[in-house]
Protein backbone atom coordinates (compact mmCIF):
# COMPACT_ATOMS: atom_id res chain seq x y z
CA UNK A 1 0.00 0.00 0.00
CA UNK A 2 0.88 3.71 -0.42
CA UNK A 3 -0.05 7.02 0.83
CA UNK A 4 -0.40 10.45 -1.51
CA UNK A 5 0.19 13.59 -0.18
CA UNK A 6 0.20 17.05 -1.89
CA UNK A 7 0.74 20.36 -0.25
CA UNK A 8 0.58 24.06 -1.73
CA UNK A 9 1.22 27.38 -0.42
CA UNK A 10 -0.34 29.98 -1.91
CA UNK A 11 2.36 32.54 -0.79
CA UNK A 12 5.82 31.65 -2.84
CA UNK A 13 7.98 32.37 0.20
CA UNK A 14 7.01 29.25 2.12
CA UNK A 15 9.15 26.33 2.10
CA UNK A 16 7.35 22.81 2.90
CA UNK A 17 10.50 20.80 3.47
CA UNK A 18 9.71 20.75 7.60
CA UNK A 19 5.44 20.19 6.38
CA UNK A 20 6.14 16.93 3.65
CA UNK A 21 8.32 15.46 6.40
CA UNK A 22 5.43 15.75 9.50
CA UNK A 23 2.45 14.87 6.71
CA UNK A 24 4.83 11.34 5.36
CA UNK A 25 5.41 10.55 9.18
CA UNK A 26 1.52 10.63 9.11
CA UNK A 27 1.42 8.12 6.64
CA UNK A 28 4.03 5.49 7.48
CA UNK A 29 1.73 3.21 8.05
CA UNK A 30 0.47 3.02 4.74
CA UNK A 31 4.17 1.88 3.39
CA UNK A 32 7.04 2.17 5.48
CA UNK A 33 10.01 1.42 3.18
CA UNK A 34 10.42 4.08 0.99
CA UNK A 35 9.67 7.59 0.20
CA UNK A 36 9.32 10.26 -2.18
CA UNK A 37 8.71 13.68 -3.21
CA UNK A 38 8.53 15.84 -6.27
CA UNK A 39 8.99 19.15 -6.77
CA UNK A 40 8.62 21.75 -9.81
CA UNK A 41 11.02 24.66 -9.72
CA UNK A 42 12.66 25.15 -13.18
CA UNK A 43 12.09 21.63 -13.75
CA UNK A 44 10.21 18.74 -12.47
CA UNK A 45 12.00 16.26 -10.15
CA UNK A 46 11.48 13.57 -7.72
CA UNK A 47 13.82 12.39 -5.23
CA UNK A 48 13.35 9.01 -3.64
CA UNK A 49 14.66 7.65 -0.48
CA UNK A 50 14.17 5.27 2.60
CA UNK A 51 14.49 8.02 5.32
CA UNK A 52 11.98 10.33 5.33
CA UNK A 53 14.46 13.14 6.44
CA UNK A 54 16.47 12.60 3.29
CA UNK A 55 13.32 13.38 0.77
CA UNK A 56 11.08 15.79 2.69
CA UNK A 57 14.73 18.66 2.81
CA UNK A 58 14.14 19.10 -1.10
CA UNK A 59 10.86 20.30 -0.75
CA UNK A 60 12.11 23.87 -0.50
CA UNK A 61 9.69 25.12 -3.01
CA UNK A 62 5.95 26.23 -2.02
CA UNK A 63 4.69 23.54 -3.54
CA UNK A 64 5.25 19.29 -3.25
CA UNK A 65 3.56 16.15 -4.15
CA UNK A 66 4.92 12.84 -1.86
CA UNK A 67 3.96 9.43 -0.92
CA UNK A 68 5.10 7.05 1.34
CA UNK A 69 5.08 3.35 0.30
CA UNK A 70 5.58 -0.15 0.44
CA UNK A 71 7.94 -1.74 -2.02
CA UNK A 72 6.63 -5.35 -1.23
CA UNK A 73 3.25 -4.11 -2.36
CA UNK A 74 4.93 -2.98 -5.83
CA UNK A 75 5.36 0.44 -4.86
CA UNK A 76 3.89 3.90 -6.01
CA UNK A 77 3.89 4.64 -9.72
CA UNK A 78 6.66 7.46 -10.46
CA UNK A 79 6.23 9.16 -13.93
CA UNK A 80 7.86 12.61 -14.45
CA UNK A 81 8.06 14.40 -18.05
CA UNK A 82 10.86 17.15 -18.39
CA UNK A 83 10.46 18.36 -21.63
CA UNK A 84 6.60 19.46 -19.87
CA UNK A 85 7.44 19.93 -16.57
CA UNK A 86 5.08 17.10 -14.68
CA UNK A 87 5.48 14.74 -12.21
CA UNK A 88 2.85 12.16 -10.81
CA UNK A 89 2.88 9.86 -8.40
CA UNK A 90 -0.20 7.41 -8.51
CA UNK A 91 -0.99 4.66 -5.30
CA UNK A 92 0.13 1.77 -7.14
CA UNK A 93 1.41 0.72 -10.52
CA UNK A 94 -0.89 0.86 -13.62
CA UNK A 95 -0.28 0.30 -17.66
CA UNK A 96 -2.48 3.17 -18.64
CA UNK A 97 -0.66 5.40 -16.14
CA UNK A 98 2.21 6.74 -18.31
CA UNK A 99 -0.35 7.48 -21.48
CA UNK A 100 -2.37 9.51 -19.12
CA UNK A 101 0.52 11.54 -17.68
CA UNK A 102 1.50 12.54 -21.24
CA UNK A 103 -1.82 13.30 -21.84
CA UNK A 104 -2.21 15.54 -18.99
CA UNK A 105 0.92 17.53 -19.70
CA UNK A 106 -0.60 17.91 -22.73
CA UNK A 107 -3.80 19.46 -21.16
CA UNK A 108 -2.46 21.90 -18.71
CA UNK A 109 -0.41 23.36 -21.62
CA UNK A 110 -3.50 24.48 -23.25
CA UNK A 111 -6.55 25.28 -21.59
CA UNK A 112 -6.64 23.13 -17.68
CA UNK A 113 -10.65 24.41 -16.72
CA UNK A 114 -11.67 22.10 -19.56
CA UNK A 115 -8.59 19.62 -20.98
CA UNK A 116 -7.98 18.03 -18.18
CA UNK A 117 -11.17 17.38 -16.77
CA UNK A 118 -11.71 15.96 -20.31
CA UNK A 119 -8.51 14.18 -20.13
CA UNK A 120 -9.60 12.12 -17.04
CA UNK A 121 -13.26 11.51 -18.30
CA UNK A 122 -11.40 9.38 -20.96
CA UNK A 123 -10.19 7.04 -19.00
CA UNK A 124 -12.50 7.28 -16.02
CA UNK A 125 -13.60 3.73 -16.92
CA UNK A 126 -10.79 2.34 -16.27
CA UNK A 127 -11.99 0.21 -13.24
CA UNK A 128 -8.64 -0.58 -11.41
CA UNK A 129 -7.33 3.06 -12.67
CA UNK A 130 -4.97 4.39 -9.02
CA UNK A 131 -5.83 7.73 -7.59
CA UNK A 132 -2.85 10.06 -8.49
CA UNK A 133 -1.22 13.14 -7.54
CA UNK A 134 0.60 15.60 -9.75
CA UNK A 135 2.83 18.96 -10.32
CA UNK A 136 4.14 21.27 -12.63
CA UNK A 137 6.36 24.04 -13.15
CA UNK A 138 4.05 26.37 -14.21
CA UNK A 139 2.92 26.04 -10.33
CA UNK A 140 0.00 23.60 -10.31
CA UNK A 141 -1.01 20.92 -8.47
CA UNK A 142 -3.49 18.31 -9.33
CA UNK A 143 -5.15 15.32 -7.04
CA UNK A 144 -7.27 13.07 -8.21
CA UNK A 145 -9.58 10.29 -6.88
CA UNK A 146 -9.89 7.11 -8.75
CA UNK A 147 -13.59 6.89 -9.66
CA UNK A 148 -13.80 3.38 -8.20
CA UNK A 149 -13.17 4.96 -4.71
CA UNK A 150 -11.54 2.03 -3.63
CA UNK A 151 -8.67 4.24 -1.20
CA UNK A 152 -9.59 7.33 0.40
CA UNK A 153 -8.75 11.11 -0.43
CA UNK A 154 -8.96 14.10 2.11
CA UNK A 155 -9.13 17.54 1.01
CA UNK A 156 -7.54 19.99 3.89
CA UNK A 157 -6.72 23.45 4.74
CA UNK A 158 -4.31 25.72 6.90
CA UNK A 159 -5.95 29.03 7.45
CA UNK A 160 -5.64 30.94 4.07
CA UNK A 161 -2.35 29.65 3.45
CA UNK A 162 -2.17 26.32 2.52
CA UNK A 163 -4.13 23.54 1.05
CA UNK A 164 -3.23 19.68 1.66
CA UNK A 165 -4.45 16.52 -0.14
CA UNK A 166 -4.12 13.45 1.54
CA UNK A 167 -5.06 9.44 1.69
CA UNK A 168 -5.70 10.08 5.13
CA UNK A 169 -7.22 12.75 7.71
CA UNK A 170 -4.96 12.21 9.84
CA UNK A 171 -1.82 13.47 8.31
CA UNK A 172 -4.50 16.85 8.12
CA UNK A 173 -4.67 16.65 11.10
CA UNK A 174 -1.09 16.16 12.67
CA UNK A 175 0.18 19.27 10.42
CA UNK A 176 -2.77 21.56 12.32
CA UNK A 177 -4.77 22.24 9.71
CA UNK A 178 -9.05 21.35 8.92
CA UNK A 179 -10.45 19.16 6.72
CA UNK A 180 -12.36 20.59 4.33
CA UNK A 181 -14.20 17.58 2.18
CA UNK A 182 -13.83 14.04 1.64
CA UNK A 183 -13.08 13.76 -1.82
CA UNK A 184 -14.94 12.08 -4.22
CA UNK A 185 -14.53 9.09 -6.32
CA UNK A 186 -13.82 10.60 -9.97
CA UNK A 187 -13.32 14.36 -8.32
CA UNK A 188 -10.53 16.17 -9.37
CA UNK A 189 -8.86 18.76 -6.95
CA UNK A 190 -6.84 21.60 -8.84
CA UNK A 191 -4.91 24.44 -7.74
CA UNK A 192 -2.97 27.40 -8.59
CA UNK A 193 -1.91 30.31 -7.07
CA UNK A 194 -4.70 32.31 -7.33
CA UNK A 195 -8.04 29.17 -7.96
CA UNK A 196 -8.63 25.97 -5.82
CA UNK A 197 -11.20 24.20 -7.92
CA UNK A 198 -12.71 20.66 -8.40
CA UNK A 199 -14.44 18.82 -11.38
CA UNK A 200 -15.75 15.92 -11.28
CA UNK A 201 -14.87 13.19 -14.28
CA UNK A 202 -18.48 11.94 -14.36
CA UNK A 203 -17.75 7.74 -15.21
CA UNK A 204 -20.01 4.53 -15.52
CA UNK A 205 -17.62 2.68 -12.79
CA UNK A 206 -19.80 2.01 -9.71
CA UNK A 207 -17.69 3.36 -6.40
CA UNK A 208 -16.59 0.97 -4.07
CA UNK A 209 -14.31 1.55 -0.57
CA UNK A 210 -11.66 -1.41 0.00
CA UNK A 211 -12.60 -2.72 3.09
CA UNK A 212 -9.35 -3.05 4.31
CA UNK A 213 -8.91 0.96 4.94
CA UNK A 214 -11.76 0.35 7.83
CA UNK A 215 -10.66 -3.23 8.90
CA UNK A 216 -6.30 -2.48 8.17
CA UNK A 217 -4.87 -0.06 6.97
CA UNK A 218 -6.38 3.10 8.18
CA UNK A 219 -4.82 4.65 11.99
CA UNK A 220 -7.39 4.56 14.57
CA UNK A 221 -7.70 7.85 14.68
CA UNK A 222 -8.86 8.66 10.90
CA UNK A 223 -11.95 9.25 9.95
CA UNK A 224 -12.57 7.59 6.26
CA UNK A 225 -15.96 9.00 4.32
CA UNK A 226 -16.98 10.56 7.67
CA UNK A 227 -17.17 7.18 9.13
CA UNK A 228 -14.58 7.60 12.53
CA UNK A 229 -12.48 3.94 12.39
CA UNK A 230 -11.52 3.98 15.89
CA UNK A 231 -15.95 3.54 16.21
CA UNK A 232 -16.16 1.30 13.17
CA UNK A 233 -13.61 -0.90 15.24
CA UNK A 234 -15.09 -0.84 18.87
CA UNK A 235 -18.53 -1.77 16.52
CA UNK A 236 -17.45 -4.66 15.35
CA UNK A 237 -15.66 -5.56 18.66
CA UNK A 238 -18.96 -5.54 20.51
CA UNK A 239 -20.23 -7.82 17.37
CA UNK A 240 -17.84 -10.19 18.01
CA UNK A 241 -19.70 -10.57 21.35
CA UNK A 242 -22.42 -12.18 19.55
CA UNK A 243 -20.83 -15.44 18.95
CA UNK A 244 -18.75 -15.56 22.35
CA UNK A 245 -19.63 -17.06 25.11
CA UNK A 246 -16.35 -18.59 26.94
CA UNK A 247 -15.70 -17.41 30.46
CA UNK A 248 -12.51 -15.47 30.70
CA UNK A 249 -10.34 -13.11 32.84
CA UNK A 250 -9.54 -10.65 30.63
CA UNK A 251 -9.70 -9.37 26.88
CA UNK A 252 -6.57 -8.57 24.51
CA UNK A 253 -5.91 -7.51 21.08
CA UNK A 254 -2.95 -8.02 18.39
CA UNK A 255 -1.01 -4.97 18.08
CA UNK A 256 -1.72 -2.38 17.40
CA UNK A 257 -4.72 -2.45 14.70
CA UNK A 258 -7.03 -5.00 17.21
CA UNK A 259 -6.76 -2.80 20.15
CA UNK A 260 -9.93 -0.94 19.41
CA UNK A 261 -11.65 -4.12 18.25
CA UNK A 262 -10.69 -6.14 21.90
CA UNK A 263 -11.88 -2.97 23.46
CA UNK A 264 -15.38 -3.56 22.10
CA UNK A 265 -15.36 -7.07 23.23
CA UNK A 266 -14.40 -6.25 26.87
CA UNK A 267 -17.17 -3.71 27.18
CA UNK A 268 -19.55 -5.71 25.99
CA UNK A 269 -18.88 -8.69 27.80
CA UNK A 270 -18.07 -7.39 31.22
CA UNK A 271 -14.19 -8.48 31.14
CA UNK A 272 -11.20 -6.21 31.89
CA UNK A 273 -9.07 -4.75 28.72
CA UNK A 274 -5.25 -6.09 29.47
CA UNK A 275 -2.65 -4.77 27.28
CA UNK A 276 -0.72 -7.77 26.39
CA UNK A 277 2.04 -6.81 24.25
CA UNK A 278 4.57 -4.00 23.71
CA UNK A 279 6.32 -3.03 20.55
CA UNK A 280 9.82 -3.03 19.80
CA UNK A 281 11.48 -0.04 17.50
CA UNK A 282 9.44 1.53 14.79
CA UNK A 283 5.79 0.63 13.43
CA UNK A 284 6.22 -2.18 11.04
CA UNK A 285 2.70 -3.71 9.50
CA UNK A 286 3.21 -7.58 9.37
CA UNK A 287 0.72 -8.42 7.04
CA UNK A 288 2.19 -6.28 3.98
CA UNK A 289 5.54 -8.20 4.46
CA UNK A 290 6.69 -10.66 1.40
CA UNK A 291 9.18 -12.45 2.70
CA UNK A 292 8.33 -14.91 5.16
CA UNK A 293 11.27 -14.15 7.63
CA UNK A 294 10.84 -10.23 7.59
CA UNK A 295 7.23 -11.46 8.20
CA UNK A 296 8.25 -13.42 11.23
CA UNK A 297 10.87 -10.44 12.52
CA UNK A 298 8.01 -8.02 12.38
CA UNK A 299 5.49 -9.67 14.48
CA UNK A 300 8.13 -10.68 16.98
CA UNK A 301 8.88 -7.00 17.75
CA UNK A 302 5.82 -5.50 18.01
CA UNK A 303 4.73 -8.80 20.33
CA UNK A 304 6.95 -8.56 23.76
CA UNK A 305 4.97 -10.13 25.90
CA UNK A 306 3.88 -8.29 29.53
CA UNK A 307 4.37 -11.40 31.62
CA UNK A 308 2.15 -10.03 34.52
CA UNK A 309 -1.09 -9.17 32.70
CA UNK A 310 -0.95 -13.19 31.24
CA UNK A 311 0.73 -15.71 32.86
CA UNK A 312 -1.75 -17.90 34.00
CA UNK A 313 -5.01 -16.30 32.86
CA UNK A 314 -7.94 -17.35 30.43
CA UNK A 315 -7.62 -14.61 27.84
CA UNK A 316 -9.66 -13.47 24.86
CA UNK A 317 -7.19 -12.43 21.78
CA UNK A 318 -9.11 -10.62 19.33
CA UNK A 319 -7.24 -9.51 15.91
CA UNK A 320 -8.59 -7.87 13.04
CA UNK A 321 -8.00 -10.28 10.39
CA UNK A 322 -6.44 -13.84 9.58
CA UNK A 323 -4.50 -14.04 6.62
CA UNK A 324 -1.77 -16.57 6.96
CA UNK A 325 -2.15 -17.31 10.04
CA UNK A 326 1.77 -16.82 10.37
CA UNK A 327 0.62 -13.74 13.20
CA UNK A 328 -1.65 -16.26 15.23
CA UNK A 329 0.98 -19.29 15.17
CA UNK A 330 3.37 -16.62 16.72
CA UNK A 331 1.32 -15.56 19.46
CA UNK A 332 0.56 -18.59 20.39
CA UNK A 333 4.13 -20.06 20.58
CA UNK A 334 4.28 -17.28 22.75
CA UNK A 335 1.27 -17.11 25.15
CA UNK A 336 1.92 -21.24 25.55
CA UNK A 337 5.22 -21.66 25.62
CA UNK A 338 7.01 -18.95 27.28
CA UNK A 339 4.56 -17.13 29.28
CA UNK A 340 2.21 -20.19 30.40
CA UNK A 341 -1.33 -18.80 29.52
CA UNK A 342 -4.24 -21.16 30.60
CA UNK A 343 -6.12 -20.73 27.71
CA UNK A 344 -6.48 -18.77 24.88
CA UNK A 345 -9.85 -17.74 23.20
CA UNK A 346 -8.86 -16.09 19.24
CA UNK A 347 -11.30 -14.23 17.70
CA UNK A 348 -11.21 -12.74 14.68
CA UNK A 349 -12.99 -9.22 13.71
CA UNK A 350 -13.28 -9.78 9.52
CA UNK A 351 -14.35 -12.77 7.33
CA UNK A 352 -12.61 -14.99 5.59
CA UNK A 353 -10.18 -14.07 3.56
CA UNK A 354 -10.64 -16.19 0.71
CA UNK A 355 -9.01 -14.63 -2.75
CA UNK A 356 -6.87 -12.13 -3.90
CA UNK A 357 -7.45 -8.33 -4.77
CA UNK A 358 -8.72 -8.48 -8.48
CA UNK A 359 -7.82 -4.69 -8.15
CA UNK A 360 -4.06 -5.08 -6.83
CA UNK A 361 -4.92 -2.61 -3.98
CA UNK A 362 -3.08 -5.47 -1.78
CA UNK A 363 -0.61 -7.50 -3.15
CA UNK A 364 -1.90 -10.87 -1.74
CA UNK A 365 -0.65 -14.18 -3.02
CA UNK A 366 -4.07 -16.62 -3.02
CA UNK A 367 -1.57 -19.28 -2.37
CA UNK A 368 -0.84 -18.36 0.99
CA UNK A 369 -4.02 -17.38 2.18
CA UNK A 370 -5.21 -19.57 4.99
CA UNK A 371 -8.93 -19.32 4.56
CA UNK A 372 -8.72 -20.19 0.40
CA UNK A 373 -6.80 -23.15 0.52
CA UNK A 374 -7.70 -25.07 4.28
CA UNK A 375 -11.15 -25.92 5.77
CA UNK A 376 -12.27 -24.15 8.80
CA UNK A 377 -11.78 -27.05 11.26
CA UNK A 378 -7.86 -27.34 9.67
CA UNK A 379 -7.63 -23.64 9.97
CA UNK A 380 -8.07 -23.81 13.43
CA UNK A 381 -5.00 -26.36 13.93
CA UNK A 382 -2.64 -23.86 12.33
CA UNK A 383 -2.06 -22.05 15.21
CA UNK A 384 0.25 -24.61 17.49
CA UNK A 385 -1.86 -23.77 20.63
CA UNK A 386 -4.70 -24.84 22.52
CA UNK A 387 -7.72 -22.67 21.01
CA UNK A 388 -11.08 -23.48 22.52
CA UNK A 389 -12.43 -20.83 20.31
CA UNK A 390 -12.00 -19.24 16.70
CA UNK A 391 -15.15 -17.02 16.49
CA UNK A 392 -16.57 -14.43 13.69
CA UNK A 393 -18.80 -11.71 13.79
CA UNK A 394 -22.48 -13.15 12.20
CA UNK A 395 -23.36 -13.15 8.34
CA UNK A 396 -25.99 -10.58 8.34
CA UNK A 397 -28.58 -11.38 5.43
Amino acid sequence: MSGLLAIYAFDEMWSLNSYVRYGLMALQHRGTERYVVCTAANNTECCVGDRIEDVAVRASDHKAIAAAYSTADGGVHQETINSTGIALLAEREHKALSELTRELAKALSKNPYNDVPATLRAYSDIDDLPSFVALSNRGEVLAWRSPSGLTPMVLGGYGFDMTIVSSESTAIDILDADVRKFVSPGELVYQNRFLLKSFNAYSNTKPRLCLFELLYLARHDAIVEGVSVYEFRKSLGRELATTFDKDVDAVMGVPETAIPYALGLSNAIGKPFELAFVATGSRSRSMLRADPREKLIAIHLKMNPVRSSLEGKRIALVDDSMVTGATAKTVSQILRYRIGVEEIHLLIASPPLVTSCPYNVMKLNIESLLAANLSKDDGRKVPRGRFATLARPRERR
